[in-house]
């Protein structure tokens, strides 16, 4: 048991490098790596699972002891600003890596294993909202090619999918941006970001709220931007905002 919990605890301390692969050219193969190096991890909590007689004290132990290790982390940090960047760094790791990778692995314990982490994650580092998701779900939507930070926003404000802001900005993304020099270059580099933006804003307890301000300081502006033509003003201040924002909201790929 003790030598299940101190592999389980890895995935969270010698991970860290994973982040840098957290973009839509090496997400899959980094993710498939992790998760074939860490089977026999998760081969032996499905057996020990399995065999139990208490198989919800057998969870529970072992997601009290992972969260317990990060806290401890946490806790040896002097600096409050340290404080901060471990918790984003390590809340983006959680739910891009490893609650993803324990949930593929697909064994009878899999899913309440993830359940029980996230639900005493969330109890014990309270400024998130970390969500169970999937390799699936992470790794396609790199590959919807959608406005990703204006659709979060619109969604955020409860405007359609068709809504005025998204139409007008996925024109001026099709009809000229695409068509000046570098544009298609620009328009995939954000692909490869903004989905973690987002993913990183959604996990903070006050996304909505942050939604607004992106709303408020960057694309109203740039809509305005558009409809008075000033297209080249709007590309610099669209590119500026994902920068702001990837400082921001992104960990170890900054």
């Amino acid at each position: 048991m003790d030598q299940i919990k101190m592999e389980l605890s890895k995935l969270l301390t010698e991970n860290k490098e994973l982040m840098k692969e957290f973009k839509s050219a090496t997400y899959k193969e980094s993710f498939q790596l992790l998760l074939e190096t860490n089977r026999p991890l998760f081969d032996a909590i499905e057996r020990a699972y399995v065999e139990s007689d208490q198989k919800e004290s057998f969870i529970a132990d072992l997601a009290d002891d992972f969260v317990k290790q990060a806290k401890n982390s946490y806790d040896s940090l002097a600096k409050k600003g340290a404080k901060s960047n471990y918790l984003m760094d390590a809340n983006m790791l959680m739910g891009t890596y490893i609650i993803p990778c324990i949930v593929e692995y697909k064994g009878s314990s899999s899913e309440v294993l993830a359940d029980t982490i996230l639900s005493k994650w969330n109890s014990v580092f309270t400024q998130f909202n970390l969500q169970k998701g999937t390799f699936t779900d992470i790794d396609s939507s790199f590959r919807r090619k959608l406005c990703y930070i204006t659709t979060a926003v619109c969604n955020c404000l409860e405007k359609d999918d068709d809504c005025y802001e998204l139409t007008l900005l996925r024109n001026y993304r099709d009809q000229y941006l695409s068509n000046q020099p570098g544009g298609k270059d620009l328009i995939e580099q954000y692909y490869s970001v903004a989905p973690q933006i987002v993913f990183g804003i959604n996990q903070m307890r006050d996304a909505k709220n942050i939604y607004r301000d992106i709303y408020r300081e960057y694309l109203s502006p740039c809509i305005s931007l558009i409809e008075n033509q000033e297209y080249e003003i709007c590309k610099q201040m669209y590119s500026g905002m994902v920068v702001e924002l990837e400082n921001a909201y992104l960990g170890y790929t900054s």
